[in-house]
């Protein structure tokens, strides 16, 4: 007996195990479903619950051994970046003299500027502090301003 036969050979029980072992699952999960509706779950809920948990346990069943779908579009790549052919050359790090600092110069600022219309202002009878947007009389003393 060759080793690919023999090899077919142990795929073809495998394959028949799994589809054993599946059929058993799905009539594990129908038994899940029943007792779920008796206890009283909506039916399309206790279905999507179980045919989430049905594709998270479906997916080890259907994996391929062969390796994944990047290692076997670049065969070359296998063996990742340890044994790769040209290595790359590192280039020399220059250092650089730092620029020296050059003081900032300050332009000077007139403090004695006034504003057409001041933000705040005092009434003139009572004293209290009004914002610029009260036009006509002071809401404290309802005097004219």
């Amino acid at each position: 007996m060759s080793k690919g036969n023999r090899k077919e050979k142990i795929s073809s029980k495998g394959l028949i195990l799994r589809f054993i072992i599946l059929f058993a699952y799905l009539l594990f999960l129908l038994y899940l479903y029943l007792i779920l509706l008796e206890s009283g779950s909506h039916p399309l809920i206790a279905f999507f619950l179980l045919l989430f948990v049905f594709l998270i346990v479906l997916g080890p069943f259907l994996k391929n051994k062969r390796g994944s779908l990047y290692s076997r579009m670049f065969p070359d790549k296998k063996k990742g970046p340890k044994y790769e052919k040209e290595r790359r050359k590192r280039t020399p790090i220059i250092k650089k003299e730092p620029k020296q600092i050059q003081p900032k110069i300050f332009q000077a600022i007139d403090l004695e500027f006034e504003y057409r219309k001041p933000l705040i202002s005092n009434c003139e009878n009572c004293g209290n502090i009004l914002p610029n947007f009260i036009k006509n009389k002071c809401p404290f003393c309802g005097e004219q301003i």
